[in-house]
């Protein structure tokens, strides 16, 4: 886990590499178990899946996935969010005493519990989807 950003409560998960792998489909079933909304990278020219500590397993040809918290463009959570990162990102500001939605940070973590859950129970071990371009890393 890297930068989740528990900001604002939670109705959209963003899930960076969602497309990629089975994964996508794991945490599509969990989240909409708990009533929130997934959603691609919005911000795919930014390179974040990349760029991210998840990407030392990717190029070592295990699926993995990046989250952060979702929202609408045009909306209270897209300002926060990009305040976020104008004001707080890699600065001085990026303190305990900025602002952390706590009951969004448990739902978000009950999320993710289960679907390490659904993955750990699984009959097979995640895949890259047939038209994945990170397929080309598995040995």
């Amino acid at each position: 886990m890297d930068m989740y950003l528990p900001l604002f409560p939670l109705k959209y998960l963003e899930v960076q590499g969602l497309d990629e792998s089975t994964l996508g489909d794991d945490v599509r079933a969990v989240a909409g178990q708990a009533g929130v909304q997934v959603q691609a990278d919005k911000e795919p020219e930014h390179n974040r899946f990349i760029r991210s500590d998840q990407y030392s397993f990717i190029k070592r040809g295990v699926p993995a996935l990046a989250f952060k918290f979702g929202w609408i463009p045009g909306t209270a959570e897209e300002k926060t969010f990009k305040a976020w990162y104008a004001e707080r990102y890699h600065a001085p500001a990026d303190d305990l005493s900025q602002p952390v939605d706590l009951a969004a940070a448990a739902q978000f973590d009950a999320i993710l519990e289960k679907l390490a859950l659904r993955v750990a129970d699984a009959d097979r071990r995640p895949e890259w989807k047939p038209k994945s371009f990170f397929r080309r890393f598995v040995r």
